[in-house]
């Protein structure tokens, strides 16, 4: 077997996340195999990401290790692949790899950024791939409680359930909140928005959704900065917040 390292970029809007399911080809892990399958003419193939985005949620790097049963060019492979994959998938690199490398386990750390504007309805040509609010939020008490993710918490009230895990520990090496604009033609696109970025050892089921919903009701006064506090060290299972929406969540890059 042979063994390739790839970085995919895709917009997850009509697909049901990552992880491919038996009941639909309509994942990127599927339809990155379906195109695998036309290039090597067999089934003998296996695939890994290293993380399970959700339904709707977009990638800039989703890193992902194939192995099919014979040796290629990786700069050949990457054409094959892009030639066969729907035109909102895009694999930007392929190298060689071994089995060695692990897509999730070898991973350092990973980050995600969430993009949300404030005022408006939503756009219609931007609409898929940011979330929009019209609430009047305190921007400052959001960044104050993103300083409060940073560091080892139990985010065992920043998940959902459906799918096993040993711990719900987790370390955050940065997290942070920044407004910013388009400039120039897309200014009419992307006036204003705000990107939620957190950078960690790993994270949970949905786990960055919950947190950006937190921040949420903190800046809107639902919820106080004391509690944030409390459910990271001593979580009950209660929720802070409901999950934000998919669209604004993009998986921005992983480490090894």
């Amino acid at each position: 077997m042979n063994f390739y390292k790839l970085k995919i970029k895709y917009k997850g809007q009509r697909y049901q996340g990552w992880q491919k399911q038996p009941h639909s080809e309509l994942t990127i892990q599927g339809q990155l195999e379906k195109a695998l399958l036309k290039i090597v003419k067999s089934n003998d193939i296996h695939t890994i990401g290293s993380g399970r985005t959700d339904s709707g949620v977009h990638a800039l790097a989703q890193v992902a290790r194939i192995q099919i049963p014979f040796s290629i060019e990786s700069s050949s492979l990457l054409k094959a692949i892009n030639s066969h994959l729907p035109d909102d998938i895009e694999c930007m690199t392929c190298e060689d790899s071994s089995e060695d490398f692990h897509p999730v386990f070898g991973a350092k750390d990973k980050t995600y950024r969430y993009v949300f504007s404030l005022g408006k309805r939503r756009d219609a040509l931007a609409g898929d791939m940011v979330t929009y609010l019209s609430r009047s939020l305190d921007i400052e008490k959001m960044k104050m409680a993103c300083k409060e993710f940073i560091g080892e918490h139990d985010f065992a009230d920043f998940y959902t359930t459906g799918t096993e895990v040993s711990s719900t520990v987790r370390r955050i090496f940065d997290c942070s909140l920044e407004k910013s604009s388009g400039s120039g033609f897309l200014k009419d696109i992307y006036p204003e928005y705000f990107v939620f970025e957190v950078k960690g050892s790993g994270f949970l089921k949905q786990m960055v959704r919950l947190m950006v919903a937190t921040i949420w009701n903190i800046g809107e006064g639902k919820v106080s900065l004391d509690e944030l506090r409390v459910a990271l060290s001593s979580p009950t299972g209660r929720k802070l917040a409901p999950v934000a929406p998919p669209q604004g969540l993009y998986l921005y890059e992983v480490n090894y």
